[in-house]
């Protein structure tokens, strides 16, 4: 019965072999998400911390505060289309003169103010894009740390919670008991005939040995 218990013994270590690749595939499923989330929030920080260094903080100030001056410009000279300015008849060289350095001063008075205006609100519009660009980067983070937590957990249940075939474990196991059993049979069986004694159970091997039985029957001795 020896090869029936080994069968049993391979078909349950198949059984655990298989649940331990199971086990294996999800480590290596749960390994392989929790890494992608984990480059994910360092993605975020890096671009960050790329945009937090002085050079990238002087060129995107220039950046905003050129944008705000096109934006102002942009506006007066709307102003200015709506609204223009004629006065009919002929105007005198002084007049015309008087008026151009009017202009000329309004328009240096107006492009000074769009370039303070630029320049004072710059900072506050730069501050507020870090703490949008911040904001993101932390909401990314957070993210990724709270889905490496929560499907790791999901991962882990499923991992605790695999075991191996259990019809496979019982036939197992039920092969290699009933091995067990036949060898146990055998063995008694062929102990039986050397613990068996008594009268008559022990065949004479020869005459002389079947005389003096005989004669111990008796009560006699045999010469």
């Amino acid at each position: 019965m020896l090869p029936l218990i080994l069968a049993g013994l391979a078909v349950s270590r198949i059984a655990d072999a298989q649940a331990e690749g199971r086990k294996e595939a999800l480590r290596k499923a749960m390994r392989a998400y929790q890494l992608n989330q984990a480059h994910l929030g360092q993605a975020a920080t890096e671009q960050l911390i790329a945009q937090q260094t002085p050079e990238a903080r002087a060129t995107e100030l220039a950046t905003l505060t050129a944008d705000r001056a096109k934006s102002l410009r942009d506006t007066v000279a709307s102003v200015q289309t709506s609204n223009p300015t004629q006065i009919a008849g002929k105007l005198s060289p002084d007049y015309q003169r008087s008026q151009e350095a009017a202009a000329n001063t309004v328009a240096e008075r107006t492009r000074r103010a769009i370039e303070q205006l630029s320049t004072m609100g710059a900072p506050g519009e730069q501050s507020l894009q870090q703490g949008i660009r911040f904001g993101r980067a932390a909401g990314t983070v957070d993210a990724s740390n709270s889905a490496i937590g929560r499907v790791g957990n999901a991962f882990m249940g499923d991992i605790n919670n695999t075991v191996p075939n259990p019809g496979m474990k019982l036939l197992g196991s039920g092969m290699m008991a009933y091995g067990a059993g036949g060898m146990g049979a055998g063995g008694a069986m062929a102990a039986a005939p050397e613990q068996l004694s008594g009268p008559g159970m022990d065949a004479p091997t020869s005459t002389s040995s079947r005389v003096r039985r005989a004669f111990s029957l008796w009560g006699r001795k045999a010469n």
